[in-house]
């Protein structure tokens, strides 16, 4: 008998999309409009589909909280645990149940409730009759909510093992659907994404920011693509690469046009700056005063985050050797850095001397903890700021994505309306130079690909000659010192099946580590106790927590 899950149905209808914009709660009659009064004009579908996109920064987990994925790998670790950090203080230690909150819920219930939106729209927009739509508006709109749906089930397809996929919005009498196979969900992400690709112009994220292109799809396309070429025949990741299906990440990756690399590290994650991106493909959009994120309190007047000292030395020095065999290094005294009682002041000025002659993305990413240096503001790299309200355990703090404040300004008060970065063209970058080598060996086309995002860094280009492994442990360090706190290492060290490994190395961290634990069926979540519970028994948990 097929497994089933009760999902949300028509108990919820409009409110799915209603309750999510605060255009449609401000109309008079009734708390919430109703069928007779809505879906009756192209106004009402232009607020339905910015409602679905608002799912994007309401899912804590696809917009303000990505960056708390790292916490679950052994770039940092997670001071708090609570919900507003997904949970991943205790999930690192192996709090991952059927009744664990935070990421193990949110994602699964978060995705859904958006794919209903999509769903619902897309529904009453094939049913809408109105000439104030034309075909080619119809077409579009449409484009938009499968890729939305897509990229929605792409981290349903991430996280959990099995899940159901449905493609309308569900009524009282289906609200029970049977869960599909990975390949399965596969098929409807790259379906979805594909046809909402042959939909679009060549407009870059620029020309619609908030929105998905063609260049979006394809990008997404290659990441799944990706994790699906380091799966066997189930669908599970094991890390070793197919060939055939990495030829099809090239192919995505190389239709993927109009972005070059931002020249400063800082343009795509400063909201000042943003509109400016020639790299930003999609992002989580926020637009302050009125739609604003939580950045700077959550990563820095509260350093929910911390950065591992593993983290710190995975940069090269200047001349694109390690730091430590490098003749560049500049040494520090580790009993004083890790001491939990020497001087603040003695402790961060000799932690400073790690940045020193070090690959540029490490002070454009990570920070002393407390010590704030802006580029933005005047006298850089002299005017640093000490913001120290509660400071992380591990001496090390997160920088990327915190917007500029001076000494007299508290973070826990600015104003942020910055974006975070979804996917970028470095990310597309290194997808190809990662393909590139797995399905064809270390050739100059992975290298010029992977040179791009090293010499925009300042760093020297990738030395020839090296074998396909030596390549690959280079890119996938590329991958992890470009792509810190933006939600990519986690799901990378599945694919490559190394999650395995990351225990032992938060087991070695100083001067504050955790009891990290990883069991085999952590690859894939648990479906909620709670979705289990409302179908009554016709849903079947994944066998490895029962």
């Amino acid at each position: 008998m097929k497994k089933r899950i009760l999902f949300y149905c028509g108990l919820i209808s409009l409110g799915l999309i209603l309750g999510a914009c605060s255009d449609f709660l401000q109309k008079d009659p009734p708390s919430s409009p109703s069928e007779s009064i809505f879906w009756q004009k192209k106004s009402d579908f232009d607020n339905a589909l910015t409602a679905c996109y608002s799912s994007i920064i309401d899912n804590g987990f696809t917009s303000e909280k990505i960056p708390c994925f790292d916490n679950l790998t052994d770039n940092a670790l997670c001071q708090f645990d609570e919900t507003t950090y997904g949970r991943t203080k205790t999930m690192i230690m192996g709090d991952i149940y059927p009744t664990t909150d935070g990421f193990v819920s949110d994602v699964f219930n978060g995705s859904f409730k958006a794919i209903s939106r999509c769903n619902l729209f897309m529904d009453k927009l094939e049913a809408y009759e109105g000439a104030d739509i034309s075909e080619a508006e119809r077409t579009y709109m449409i484009a938009q909510a499968k890729a939305l749906r897509a990229y929605f089930y792409h981290w349903l397809f991430f996280c959990y093992k099995e899940v159901p996929v449905f493609t309308h919005f569900l009524s009282l009498e289906e609200q029970y659907q049977p869960k599909a196979s990975r390949k399965e969900i596969y098929d409807q992400i790259m379906k979805d994404f594909s046809e909402a690709a042959a939909a679009f112009n060549d407009d870059t994220y620029m020309d619609a920011p908030g929105r998905f292109t063609k260049s979006a799809c394809y990008a997404y396309m290659a990441r799944v693509e990706m994790f699906n070429a380091y799966s066997d025949e189930n669908g599970i990741p094991t890390g070793i690469a197919k060939p055939e299906a990495m030829k099809k990440v090239i192919e995505y990756c190389e239709n993927v046009k109009g972005y070059t690399l931002d020249k400063s590290l800082r343009t795509a994650f400063i909201e000042s700056q943003q509109m400016n991106s020639t790299e930003m493909i999609f992002s989580a959009r926020y637009a302050a005063p009125n739609i604003k994120n939580s950045g700077n309190i959550i990563y820095c007047a509260w350093s929910c985050t911390m950065i591992q000292r593993n983290l710190v030395d995975a940069y090269e020095c200047t001349d694109g050797k390690a730091w430590g065999e490098s003749s560049l290094t500049v040494p520090v005294d580790e009993e004083l850095i890790t001491s939990i009682t020497a001087d603040k002041d003695a402790v961060r000025a000799e932690s400073e001397k790690l940045f020193v002659n070090r690959d540029a993305r490490m002070r454009a990413s990570i920070i002393v903890s407390t010590v704030y240096r802006f580029p933005e503001l005047p006298d850089y790299p002299d005017n640093a700021v000490i913001y120290d309200a509660n400071p992380g355990f591990t001496g090390f703090g997160v920088f990327r994505f915190i917007q500029p404040f001076k000494a007299d300004e508290i973070p826990y008060n600015q104003i942020v309306g910055a974006d975070f970065n979804l996917m970028r063209y470095a990310h597309v970058l290194l997808m190809l130079a990662e393909a590139e080598n797995e399905a064809n060996g270390p050739t100059a086309k992975a290298y010029e690909a992977v040179n791009q995002v090293r010499v925009r860094a300042g760093q020297p280009e990738l030395p020839k000659g090296l074998t396909q492994a030596e390549l690959r442990g280079k890119i996938r360090n590329e991958w992890r010192i470009e792509t810190v706190l933006e939600g990519w290492r986690y799901f990378q060290l599945k694919q490559w099946n190394e999650l395995k490994h990351v225990p032992a190395i938060i087991a070695q961290e100083k001067p504050y580590t955790v009891a990290a634990k990883y069991e085999d069926r952590f690859m894939f979540w648990p479906l909620p106790q709670a979705e289990i519970d409302k179908a009554n028994g016709i849903l079947v948990q994944d066998p490895a927590y029962k």
